[in-house]
């Protein structure tokens, strides 16, 4: 018996098998995709807010860099990481991020410095070597930079060549 043209349609359009036809994938019936409902108002607004949340960060990184990477190396800082450590001292003794304050700079060099970085030595030495309130012992500024020239550290070579050689590092 043949279908008529209507009928046909109808049942392509329903997806109405009459019978499984099993030498096809899915035995012959695929469904058709449903509309997707649309979102609540509450994931709209959480979208939106985080889209807001994402420009700021990226203006705030884009014109303000020195300062969300200070930021991002305090939070590193307290963790623990001396490479952060460092950063974190370097920053405050140049003003670069935050204001100009030496004893927090000498703090976070110390902190580094006491886990072997060997920059973080290098400038504690030579902090205060030029004076700054470190706490290191006569003689332990020369030590710290002998640490950082074993590192490999250019600087921390040629102060050993120059300065210490005629006796500056013994303060």
């Amino acid at each position: 018996m043949m279908a008529t043209a209507e009928e046909e349609i109808r049942r392509r359009l329903l997806d109405v098998a009459p019978e499984p036809n099993e030498s096809l994938p899915f035995h012959g019936r695929v469904r058709l995709a449903r509309r997707k409902k649309p979102d609540p108002w509450y994931i709209k607004a959480a979208e939106g807010l985080l889209l807001c949340l994402a420009l700021g960060l990226l203006y705030a990184t884009y014109y303000h860099f020195e300062h969300v990477h200070f930021h991002v190396n305090r939070f590193y800082a307290n963790l623990g990481y001396k490479e952060a450590q460092h950063n974190l001292g370097h920053g405050y003794m140049h003003g670069v991020g935050a204001d100009h304050h030496p004893e927090n700079a000498v703090y976070w060099l110390k902190q580094a410095s006491d886990q072997g970085h060997a920059k973080a030595q290098y400038n504690l030495a030579i902090s205060h070597l030029r004076g700054f309130k470190t706490g290191l012992q006569p003689g332990e500024a020369r030590k710290l930079i002998e640490k950082a020239a074993e590192a490999g550290v250019p600087e921390a070579m040629k102060t050993l060549e120059t300065i210490c050689a005629q006796g500056g590092c013994e303060t």
